[in-house]
Formats: C-alpha cells, sequence, structure tokens
C-alpha cells in the first residue's frame, strides 16, 4: 500500500515545475540532500523514476509526468474537502451556486437574497454574474446550480417564468413639477434624441422592427448593459426602453421621466429560472423564488 503524505506530494509538484532540487530547496528552507533525499523516498514508494537528470537541473520521466498530473489533481481534492470542512464548521451546510445576468444585480437580487438567507441560514450561497446567454452552458456543464436569466434556457435545460414586468420609454427628468409640465410627445421625443438599444436580450428586436418601419431615419445606438444605459439617459445624451424594476427607484426620486407610448406595442420583460438537475436543494430554490413578493 502506497502512503505519500502532502507535504511531499507539494515538494514534487514544486520540483517538476522549476526543475532544479536547489530551487526547491531554497523555497522550502531546507538543504538540497534534504529535498533530493526526499524525491528518492518517494520514487521507491512508487516504484518508478520520477526525475532524470538534465545537466544541472532535473526533468520528469513519463511516469513522472502522469504522476504530475495525478498529484495535481490529490492536492485539489484535498484543498476542495478541507474548504468543505471549514464551511461546515462555520455553520453552512449546503452550498447553492447562482448565475445571473447583471440586470439582476440591480434589481430584484438585494432582495431576494437578503430574505433567502434570513431563511436559510446554513446554506452557503454563490453568486456568479453573467450574461444571460452564457447561463445555459454554465448550467449544463455544472458549474452552476441554478440561473437567473432574461431569457428562457436551452432546451436541455428547465427553464421556469417567475416574474414578468412592463417596459417604458424614458428619458431624463426636465426639471418641470409632473402636474404643472408641459406633456412630452412620444414620437417628438424619439425624433429628436439617440436611442439606447440591445440593453436586455429579449425585447429589442420586436421594438426596433416596429420602430424602424415607423420612424426610418430613428438613430440608434448599442449599449449591452441596463445600468449603463440608464446612466446615459439620467445625463441626458439620450433615450431607452427599460424594465420597470430597472428605473422605479429613480423615477421615485424624479430622476427620469416615464413617457407614454401608443403608437407601437410595447412588450413586456420576463425573468426566468434556469434548472437542470432537480436537487432537493435546487428545488426549495425554486419554490422560494416562485413565491416571493415582488412588489
Amino acid at each position: 500500500m502506497i502512503t505519500i503524505d502532502q507535504r511531499t506530494l507539494q515538494t514534487f509538484l514544486m520540483a517538476a515545475e522549476v526543475e532544479n532540487f536547489r530551487i526547491v530547496a531554497e523555497k522550502l528552507f531546507m538543504t538540497q540532500p534534504a529535498i533530493t533525499s526526499k524525491m528518492r523516498i518517494l520514487e521507491k514508494e512508487l516504484g518508478e523514476k520520477l526525475f532524470i537528470k538534465n545537466g544541472r537541473n532535473i526533468k520528469l520521466t513519463e511516469f513522472g509526468r502522469l504522476f504530475y498530473r495525478e498529484a495535481q489533481e490529490i492536492i485539489s481534492q484535498f484543498d476542495k474537502s478541507m474548504e468543505a470542512i471549514n464551511r461546515y464548521k462555520q455553520g453552512f451546510q449546503r452550498t447553492i451556486r447562482i448565475a445571473m445576468s447583471p440586470m439582476f444585480t440591480e434589481t430584484i437580487l438585494p432582495s431576494i437574497l437578503r430574505a433567502y438567507i434570513d431563511e436559510n441560514p446554513y446554506v452557503e450561497v454563490s453568486i456568479q454574474v453573467v450574461e444571460s446567454l452564457e447561463i445555459s452552458s454554465l448550467i449544463e456543464n455544472g458549474e452552476v446550480d441554478i440561473g437567473l436569466s432574461c431569457i428562457p434556457g436551452l432546451s436541455d435545460v428547465q427553464s421556469i417564468k417567475f416574474h414578468e414586468e412592463p417596459i417604458s420609454l424614458v428619458c431624463n427628468h426636465d426639471g418641470y413639477d409632473s402636474e404643472i409640465g408641459p406633456v412630452i410627445d412620444a414620437k417628438e421625443l424619439l425624433e429628436n434624441n439617440i436611442l439606447f438599444t440591445d440593453n436586455h436580450p429579449s425585447y429589442w428586436g420586436n421594438i426596433k422592427e416596429q420602430l424602424k418601419q415607423l420612424m426610418p431615419t430613428l438613430r440608434m445606438m448599442k449599449v449591452n448593459q441596463t445600468h449603463a444605459t440608464k446612466r446615459f439617459v439620467m445625463e441626458g445624451i439620450g433615450i431607452s426602453f427599460l424594465p420597470k424594476s430597472i428605473i422605479k427607484r429613480e423615477l421615485m426620486e424624479g430622476r427620469i421621466l416615464e413617457v407614454p407610448i401608443d403608437f407601437i406595442d410595447v412588450p413586456t420583460s420576463c425573468m426566468y429560472i434556469i434548472c437542470k438537475h432537480g436537487l432537493s436543494i435546487e428545488k426549495e430554490f425554486v419554490h422560494f423564488i416562485t413565491n416571493y413578493h415582488y412588489s
């Protein structure tokens, strides 16, 4: 039976990477003969040569290259196991990995996360912010457990629509009180301003197609992030169509204006849970978020 300790493996990995026992000895504050002896004992334990001399340096044998890959896996698994043990000691008994689009981080995420953590103090939550188009592949590859996306997932994963909301045409505030200010004409607004588009993956194709038929000379500029679009609108650089949840605070604070528009059919914005395996913790999260009250 082969018995090899973690420190010996780490010494071997360092030697394989720097290809010089003297450098390894200096890094580990040991003598070079001690390193050489340690590696010979390891070779004896394994029953195969790991290194051959290459001038003053060393290089891996064919068996050494094989053992190098396996040693990396052993150390990696050891680190993961220790992380799991430490999480358990800290009170975390389960982990859920969530991927979400940037839009969620500035809309529903803070309130949902706070409520979920309050109800599930022993669940460790890991968040990865990516574009909606990337979420399905992350779930398919097992890199995350749950996705929160602006678009449905691919056919190999399950998509559950959990929220739908209106979209509004918005511009920067004109400084007038809402009761005495002039009425803003949506068509005139669109004709005289840059329209920021493509900040949401689901509804812009529909809106652009309708507007191009009615207003062929409409000036458009692609901005692929909702938070950047909102900032540009507040600065008076242009206008855009944004989901109500993104502009809720700015509307209340009077930093942007919502402009009624009745000459196109404005679509809605939907939010989806993307999942695959149906493990108990995933089912619990899906149940929590689908029953969450969105105000």
